[in-house]
């Protein structure tokens, strides 16, 4: 009994806090509880979009992971051209810098 007595009393106490708030502020009862529903309403579809965008956001993340793996073995490719290329024109390149040291000391 000492239970339902305080939710009794709780529940009373709600009660008439809400309704001395609705006297003090002049607000219809109705028109609160439509306000009520409607803030509601809208929280939870709020809460609705950011789970939908969470869901989106770890979709995202998982394709971007898929095709930094995927491009990986590309990259690395074009790193062993880059070196054979350089490789190949080093002598070329360093005569031109002698032909052109050259030309700067004369």
């Amino acid at each position: 009994m000492g239970i339902g007595r305080f939710i009794m009393g709780t529940t009373l106490a709600a009660g008439v806090g809400l309704a001395a708030y609705l006297v003090a502020t002049q607000q219809d009862p109705r028109t609160w509880g439509q306000h009520v529903k409607h803030q509601v309403r809208e929280t939870s579809d709020q809460i609705t979009a950011i789970r939908q965008s969470t869901d989106r956001v770890s979709a995202s993340t998982q394709q971007l992971t898929a095709a930094i793996t995927a491009v990986e073995p590309v990259l690395a490719d074009i790193q062993g051209a880059v070196d054979k290329f350089t490789f190949k024109i080093a002598p070329r390149v360093a005569n031109i810098e002698e032909i052109v040291a050259k030309w700067d000391r004369n």
